[in-house]
């Protein structure tokens, strides 16, 4: 089997990312709690929390690379992180955390 190492430290970069963000935005026991509070608050699904999120960090690396702007706060990268972590965390949560909640 093919390993490919730097995708494997990209995806180990991906769950610290999460687990850092998880230990200061969601309650104990449910990592999903703030976009369902999101979601509730705004009268939508997890989903289209999700869809809002992942649109935002897409409509801000556009800009970015549209301009050439170097970026004062998040680094182009760290918003493709972010971005990748949401698609997972979208890609998962009906199927995974419903199931067992």
């Amino acid at each position: 089997m093919a390993r490919n190492p730097a995708f494997d430290a990209l995806l180990q970069r991906m769950a610290d990312i999460h687990d850092k963000k998880n230990e200061d935005y969601a309650q104990d026991g449910n990592p999903y709690s703030n976009f369902e509070e999101a979601a509730a608050a705004a009268g939508v699904t997890v989903d289209q929390v999700f869809a809002v999120l992942m649109g935002i960090k897409q409509a801000r690396l556009k800009e970015l690379m549209r301009s050439g702007k170097v970026p004062n706060n998040e680094s182009t990268q760290d918003t493709k992180l972010d971005l990748a972590v949401y698609a997972a965390l979208r890609a998962i949560y009906p199927v995974v955390y419903l199931i067992e909640h």
